[in-house]
């Protein structure tokens, strides 16, 4: 029964692995697709417009001359325009011969057709989940009578926005289970006996509990929270209990109570958003997520991220397979964060990406004069390998680390 069991487990997971390369190709299909979009508004003349590389697996010849193909390997996609990697001297059709303005439209296109999928992406995950804010669900009557003021306390529907002076933020990380970790042990990371020589053993022994082989203890205390009632942003007070080891050091902090005076101090939902909520919301939303990447490229190149957290095409299907298999909610994450990361990351000025060849576009037009197309072709093949080469380590990285 076992042994079908895992076999059942390991179809379901290729299952979920089909179900990320999917989403990945329609990705890079959404990116040329800005590509072919601003090249067919500017009169370019496209040779092909083709989803993976390798081998066709699926090809068509329109009437004007055009191929539309999928190919064998989802690691990116073109838009193959003619004579993109000619200087266009002899050719008046050719990519390079067009006036420098449209091909950085052109080249400029395909990240902004990700960015505004993003945006889509972001407005459907604040509608249909939410992401980064929380909302207060229940709140027990016993919990308010332990308010410090019982008509300031947290009520149910509350959205929370901070925690003591720390602010909701996930462009820095600071998620509510984070800031509320943080704000938990600064205020109390020791325990403080109430009574001259007090143990903590005496004190809280109606609130100890045992878990693997070790005693804890938990204690009521109070946390101001910023949240959002009825509109308005307003500071109340609410509680934790903060569990603690027998030495008296904090140990963890917990939302629903164990304690048996309190069945349960509050418990919390991932807030959505209304409709105009989301609407004017998923454009800031997803200029943070496009701040955060920029925030983890610059500590990459600083040091100051290991780049084990970076990931190639193998590491993000397996990413987004994973995160199917726990929740199909978290693709819904996942979608506005790959497509703002695509956005980004073809804006930089790296080989074989756009922001490379829009570089060297503005070169050539403040200069009046095009850089050799063979300096810039080797440039661009050496970076492509690299690229290549790179994705490939930080891939096996992710499996052998």
């Amino acid at each position: 029964m076992s042994s079908l069991l895992s076999v059942a487990s390991v179809f379901s997971y290729i299952g979920y692995i089909i179900i990320a390369i999917v989403l990945l190709l329609v990705m890079v299909l959404i990116h040329e697709l800005g590509h072919y979009t601003a090249g067919k508004i500017l009169k370019f003349k496209i040779n092909e417009f083709s989803v993976g590389f390798g081998p066709k697996i699926f090809q068509k010849t329109k009437k004007n001359g055009e191929k539309i193909s999928l190919r064998a390997f989802p690691l990116g996609g073109y838009c193959a325009f003619e004579g993109e990697d000619e200087d266009g001297k002899e050719n008046p059709q050719a990519f390079n011969n067009q006036k420098p303005w449209k091909r950085l439209i052109v080249l400029f296109f395909g990240a902004f057709f990700n960015f505004l999928s993003a945006i889509i992406f972001s407005f459907i995950l604040l509608l249909a989940n939410g992401y980064d804010l929380v909302q207060v669900k229940t709140v027990s009557a016993d919990s308010i009578n332990y308010s410090i003021e019982q008509s300031e306390g947290l009520k149910a529907g509350d959205i929370i926005y901070g925690v003591e002076d720390r602010n909701i933020d996930f462009v820095a990380d600071q998620y509510f289970n984070t800031i509320m970790s943080s704000s938990v042990l600064d205020k109390y990371k020791t325990y403080s006996p109430k009574t001259e020589g007090g143990k903590i053993g005496d004190e809280l022994k109606d609130s100890k509990f045992e878990t693997d082989g070790k005693t804890y203890y938990l204690e009521l205390k109070p946390l101001t929270f910023k949240v959002k009632r009825n509109k308005e942003m307003i500071d109340v007070h609410g509680f934790v209990n903060v569990v603690y080891d027998e030495a008296g050091e904090c140990a963890g902090w917990s939302l629903l109570s164990t304690n048996i005076r309190d069945d349960g101090e509050f418990a919390t939902t991932s807030y959505r958003y209304s409709f105009v909520e989301a609407l004017t919301q998923c454009i800031p939303f997803t200029f943070k997520w496009a701040w955060k990447v920029l925030v983890v490229f610059f500590q990459l190149i600083t040091g100051q991220l290991s780049i084990k957290a970076l990931g190639g095409p193998v590491t993000t299907i397996n990413m987004i397979a994973s995160s199917a298999q726990m929740n199909m909610i978290n693709i819904l994450v996942l979608m506005p964060a790959i497509a703002a990361n695509l956005a980004v990351f073809n804006l930089l000025p790296i080989p074989a990406l756009d922001g490379f060849q829009m570089v060297f576009v503005v070169i050539e037009w403040i200069r009046k004069k095009p850089v050799k197309r063979e300096v810039i072709n080797v440039i661009n093949n050496v970076g492509l390998l690299l690229l290549f080469g790179f994705v490939i380590v930080v891939d096996i990285l992710q499996f052998v680390l």
